[in-house]
């Protein structure tokens, strides 16, 4: 986890707070690896076949939108920044594995030109690291 961690950061993402849940959440990452062939989240039960679990697997699809919208993804591994900081709570998570997918639209760093398609920008460029507020709606000529 101590490797992982500025890794993580300097992408705007962070583990959660709590250590010892931490470190539960990612052994079963591990185990899950292991069993299956791929990190499929451990609050999920799997199928055991990679396509149908693939939108489950660690980081999950929903993860992003989990954090922004309840500070946290559905399993708890991953918090946001006000979280980590201790200055917000995690909300209640509802599980929206099978929920409709927003419309992806595409965001481009004004920095350095880094390029996602997704719902919204992300908090941090996770190449340059400069803020949500430095990236525009994108559109390929």
């Amino acid at each position: 986890m101590k490797k992982l961690k500025p890794f993580l950061e300097k992408r705007g993402y962070f583990f959660n707070p709590d250590e010892e849940m931490t470190n539960a959440l990612l052994e079963g990452l591990w185990v899950n690896q292991e069993r299956y062939g791929y990190r499929f989240c451990p609050c999920r039960l799997a199928t055991g076949e990679y396509l149908p679990d693939r939108d489950a697997v660690c980081p999950c699809d929903v993860r992003d939108r989990d954090i922004a919208e309840f500070g946290s993804c559905f399993c708890g591994l991953y918090v946001s920044q006000d979280v980590f900081m201790q200055k917000k709570e995690i909300a209640s998570i509802p599980d929206r594995r099978n929920d409709p997918k927003p419309e992806n639209r595409v965001w481009r760093c004004q920095v350095c030109g880094y390029v996602c398609a997704r719902s919204e920008a992300p908090d941090v460029c996770p190449i340059c690291g400069v803020a949500h507020d430095r990236f525009e709606p994108y559109q390929f000529a």
